[in-house]
């Protein structure tokens, strides 16, 4: 009896074994072994980004706005933001831009620094998130690490289920703008997650899922609404969804934006562009300053930083990638879309950092890695020929 028991265990075992790996082999096209290898790496990024964050100056009002959803007080918006900054190693080094009237003003002055907070509290989807965590008892900075972390590991495993390549998707991670990400302690990290995820699910024909993840997306930031409209769009024209329900998904991503904009009391954009680009506005809710058509002009001239991004690059890789895949490969509408995408954001926000098209860079070498597969399809079979 106690044999038959343990065959019957054994059996079992294998059973759920050989379950097990056949869901992997489908989800991220490995074995067990090598999921569990990539996984491990992933994790091992991702914790050395939590522990190593960039001592931005964001991390400051970044903690602000997700104070000042509790407070009202700018005084104490202002005490709980220096206390959580100057509490997390390395605090952010005031002593190297001390010296410029807007970094002095905002650390010493409450009242302008709770202005500052809409620009910051408009990413409300990351801000409330980290708000959540904080009243469960974690710090604030601690929490939008974590947030962070999260973040990157859908990333890794996303990209892994995408390219079903560990070792090609190990070192998509390893370049340098999405290794930063794991760094990151600003909504960027969130936002590429909802939206990388939303073209892996576009490839996959999960259209509803796909939309909902653009829609999750100007939650996060309000600004993907540049990119969100056109895919939208184009998921309509090629009948991927209905009319009637893709206007209804355009309604809620612009009522969702100004929703945002109205809770966080966000400026205009005259105002955003003036503050980022040409001098920032010390009082942009008392004394806000617009910018003029001279200053957008200028703020052009900082798209002379292109060369120096990655972003040249990866439009290459995305150029080589169209040239090869066939054109009935949805990489073939998708990887124009990203262009477009890619240009109108720098129309309206002329700011090339990397940080706002890693999703673009992802999808890039997405489409890069298939479109060998397809090389070496074509090759085998002349080789047979």
């Amino acid at each position: 009896m106690d044999y038959a028991l343990m065959h019957d265990d054994l059996s079992s075992c294998k059973t759920a074994e050989y379950t097990v790996q056949p869901k992997l082999k489908r989800w991220f096209g490995c074995t067990g072994a090598a999921f569990i290898l990539y996984a491990c790496f992933c994790l091992i990024l991702a914790f050395a980004g939590y522990r190593r964050p960039l001592p931005t100056f964001d991390r400051y009002l970044y903690a602000g706005a997700v104070a000042s959803l509790r407070y009202r007080d700018p005084t104490t918006i202002h005490n709980v933001a220096r206390g959580e900054t100057d509490e997390q190693q390395p605090p952010f080094n005031y002593a190297a831009v001390a010296s410029e009237p807007y970094f002095a003003d905002v650390r010493d002055n409450p009242q302008h620094f709770a202005e500052q907070l809409g620009l910051f509290r408009v990413k409300l989807g990351y801000i409330a998130t980290g708000y959540l965590l904080w009243r469960m008892g974690l710090p604030i900075l601690s929490s939008l690490r974590l947030i962070t972390t999260f973040a990157f590991i859908v990333i890794g495993l996303t990209l892994l289920s995408w390219t079903q390549e560990p070792c090609l998707a190990a070192l998509l991670l390893l370049i340098a703008p999405v290794l930063n990400m794991s760094r990151m302690v600003t909504a960027d990290p969130l936002s590429t997650a909802a939206t990388f995820l939303a073209m892996y699910f576009l490839t996959n024909d999960r259209n509803l899922l796909a939309a909902n993840l653009l829609l999750l997306s100007v939650v996060v930031r309000i600004d993907n609404l540049l990119l969100v409209i056109p895919f939208l769009i184009w998921m309509v024209l090629r009948k991927r969804l209905k009319l009637t329900i893709t206007s209804a998904y355009v309604a809620m991503s612009i009522a969702t934006a100004l929703f945002i904009s109205w809770i966080a009391r966000i400026y205009q954009w005259r105002v955003v562009l003036q503050h980022g680009f040409i001098k920032p506005v010390i009082e942009p809710v008392t004394h806000p300053v617009q910018i003029s058509i001279s200053g957008y002009l200028f703020a052009l001239t900082e798209l002379r930083a292109i060369p120096y991004t990655s972003l040249i690059m990866w439009l290459l890789v995305m150029a080589v990638a169209w040239k090869i895949l066939p054109s009935c490969s949805i990489f073939s509408e998708l990887l124009p879309l990203t262009i477009i995408c890619v240009l109108i954001r720098l129309v309206f926000f002329p700011n090339p950092d990397d940080r706002f098209f890693v999703w673009a860079y992802l999808l890039a070498g997405s489409a890069l890695i298939q479109a060998t597969h397809f090389g070496a399809s074509i090759n085998s079979e002349k080789h047979l020929a």
